[in-house]
């Protein structure tokens, strides 16, 4: 896949009479990494040395309740994308995306046509010296440690534009190394200075730091009076580290992935069998070594060579027969009630309500043990004062092995109704319920309950949406005759009169930032299912979001009148086109239109180009970035044994209240706490770190 991840050539044109095309471009970043604030791991600091605090056996991560970073818990970096959505069939809900943009969203600095070295995702050190329990002793390789994942090169598969992300190519790789610290120190980095310069300074002169008279540099230009030189004053050591490359991966496409193991997703065992890695500082990194795919433009260089990392387990006890693993799981989430949007406002939702409500579910439930096992499904609604205001069971059945049988096919639980919600009785132009779908094993349930509860907010907000907030192409429309003028509509129908006050996009940020440009917001009046006369026309400049959300807002300097179906997109004014983000999880393509010669056409892309409208009273927009981000998930609710809190903020204690307000339970440093003592009914979970507070409404029900 060269140049872009897609490109299809139909004969389109633009506002006026010339041809035309839709595109879907690779993502040339990640804004949503750049906006999220991330919580760094805690680490041992002094003057001298930054060291990472060791974790125990047994190492289980699946990535299935949280999305951004990865887990501090567990995880030393942050380059790696905690993704719901570009994985094909996963083995569970949430993987590990390892891609060629930094931490902060962008292509590395030194990316290029080349093999280069782009994300990795490294553990934190982990005892391989000690057996802790039943008696404390030492390691030793009869204890039989095994380390397993699934992996899966991205792209998808299927028709061009239903593709996720770009396939590696046969030059580029998925390394996995195993580490072990050698005792020793290692400078990690330099703490670094500016001192002015006051004589001249020639090429190869000794420069002694002004901070520390024992550090000096060698310049490498001359310098003169009054120039300005970065010197270090200390240096920050860390623990010395021996990496050896155990295993890799070549590129390919999931199709050739596919042919050569016979399945889409391929579990990896190996074994630990040299006493090196016995090691209180043992670790494990994956790499990805990518290269960009461009041919003579600089400007096509996008985001590329995706790689899914899920379910990565090391313990001991283990051996290569250990492939099946007890649990049974969501492999997606079900996602919105909703029938056509994915939020709407609460107005227009409670005019027709049942209208817009989806009549049954599609879920993705597997059992990845390698037996049959007895499971219940059940869908509980909460309010935002956490009642419940709806639930559906779909009792227990037997769902047999993935490997075997593959997804459950009981309608009970693979397409369950959705269930009876009792909506509030309120005059609130904004509303957001809970859903939460719950599928575990029957009785005592599987060994890992992260993964059985999927979650999805349902918000009845100021904005209608078709995307789930997460691009993974990018969709633009381009004249190849004319390249001035580009049109791209969406329809959206209103249950009342109402005022359009701005529009929304994901506008996808280009590799090579130019200056703003100026384009055209645009409404359109409905003219027999396609858009007709401009209603409304306003000129803007480009700008990129900052937020987590990434989308960036267009406020209308005349809020406009609308009814009925409207039509909202942008035009462009110039050769340069726009690029909007492109959610390839939902469909919405028959309300996505671009103009032709023989007038407005229907795209045929499968997706979502990001545009939505805002509508309603007129309030004053602010940038989520300039509050505190505080962030706090306590799961599952309802609970039956433990309670699991998730959160980017650092946390130092967990109080469990009842609604009399008596203190039940309390523990520091925890991130999690068991509930298995408390009676069923409803329970206070105060969540406390440095500088916030959050306390949860939880469900205990068995």
């Amino acid at each position: 896949m060269k140049k872009i991840n897609i490109i299809l050539w139909v004969l389109l044109c633009t506002c006026g009479a010339m041809q035309a095309q839709e595109r879907l471009t690779v993502l040339y970043g990640n804004d949503t990494l750049s906006g999220k604030r991330y919580q760094p791991v805690k680490v041992r600091k002094n003057a001298q040395g930054v060291f990472y605090q060791s974790i125990q056996l047994p190492f289980e991560e699946d990535f299935s309740n949280y999305t951004g970073y990865p887990d501090t818990a567990l995880w030393i970096d942050n380059y790696a994308y905690v993704s719901m959505g570009f994985a094909y069939n996963p083995p569970t809900l949430g993987t590990a995306v390892l891609d060629a943009v930094d931490n902060y969203g962008r292509l590395y600095g030194h990316a290029s046509t080349s093999s280069f070295t782009a994300d990795t995702l490294a553990s934190r050190p982990i005892r391989l010296d000690t057996v802790f329990t039943p008696l404390k002793r030492a390691m030793e390789l009869s204890d039989s440690l095994y380390f397993s994942f699934y992996f899966q090169p991205g792209g998808g598969k299927g028709k061009a534009w239903e593709r996720l992300g770009d396939a590696p190519e046969v030059k580029d790789s998925l390394i996995l190394e195993f580490g072990y610290q050698t005792g020793d120190t290692a400078l990690l980095y330099y703490i670094t200075d500016m001192q002015s310069v006051a004589d001249t300074i020639i090429v190869g002169d000794t420069v002694i730091s002004m901070c520390n008279n024992n550090i000096y540099i060698i310049a490498d230009r001359n310098y003169y009076p009054g120039d300005v030189i970065e010197v270090p004053c200390d240096s920050v050591l860390c623990m010395e580290m021996v990496w050896e490359r155990v295993w890799a991966s070549p590129g390919m496409s999931l199709e050739e992935f596919e042919k050569l193991y016979g399945t889409i997703c391929k579990q990896v065992l190996i074994p630990i069998n040299d006493a090196k890695y016995l090691n209180a500082g043992f670790q494990f990194r994956f790499r990805n070594i990518a290269s960009l795919e461009y041919e003579s433009d600089e400007a096509w260089a996008g985001n590329v060579d995706f790689w899914i990392i899920d379910y990565v387990r090391l313990n001991r006890m283990r051996s290569m027969a250990d492939t099946a693993i007890d649990d049974v799981a969501f492999a997606e989430n079900p996602g919105s009630l909703l029938k056509e949007y994915t939020a709407m406002p609460w107005s227009h939702f409670i005019v027709n309500s049942s209208s817009h409500l989806k009549t049954a579910f599609a879920t993705k439930l597997t059992n990845l043990y390698n037996v049959t096992k007895n499971t219940t499904y059940e869908q509980r609604v909460l309010d935002e004062e956490q009642n419940l205001i709806g639930s559906y069971s779909g009792g227990s059945y037997n769902i047999d092995p993935f490997f075997r049988s593959g997804y459950q096919t009981y309608a009970p639980h693979a397409t369950p109704q959705l269930a009876n919600i009792t909506f509030p009785s309120v005059t609130n132009d904004s509303l957001s319920i809970t859903m939460y779908h719950i599928f575990k094993e029957a009785g005592s349930g599987d060994q890992n309950p992260k993964n059985d509860t999927a979650v999805y907010q349902q918000n009845f907000y100021n904005y209608f949406s078709y995307d789930d907030g997460t691009p993974e192409s990018g969709y633009l429309v381009t004249s190849s005759v004319y390249p001035y003028t580009t049109c791209l509509a969406m329809d959206f129908t209103l249950a009342h009169a109402d005022t359009l006050r701005a529009i929304r996009m994901y506008v996808n940020r280009p590799i090579n930032e130019e200056s703003p440009y100026e384009f055209n917001v645009v409404l359109w009046e409905d003219d027999n299912g396609k858009p007709g006369n401009e209603i409304y026309k306003e000129l803007i400049e480009q700008e990129y979001s900052r937020d987590i959300y990434g989308m960036q807002h267009f406020e209308l300097q005349e809020p406009q009148a609308v009814q009925g179906k409207i039509y909202v997109g942008y035009q462009t004014l110039s050769s340069r086109f726009l690029n909007i983000g492109f959610d390839q999880n939902t469909d919405a393509s028959s309300h996505v239109f671009y103009r032709t010669a023989s007038g407005w056409q229907n795209s045929f892309v499968k997706g979502t180009p990001m545009i939505r409208p805002v509508v309603g009273k007129k309030y004053e927009y602010t940038q989520i970035s300039e509050y505190p981000q505080v962030y706090v998930e306590v799961y599952p609710n309802p609970a039956s044994d433990m309670l699991y809190i998730n959160s980017i903020n650092s946390i130092y204690e967990v109080e469990v209240y009842s609604l009399n307000g008596q203190l039940l339970k309390q523990q520091q440093n925890v991130s999690h706490i068991d509930v298995s003592s408390l009676s069923q009914g409803i329970y206070m979970v105060r969540v406390k770190g440095d500088t916030f507070t959050v306390t949860k409404k939880v469900m205990v029900n068995r």
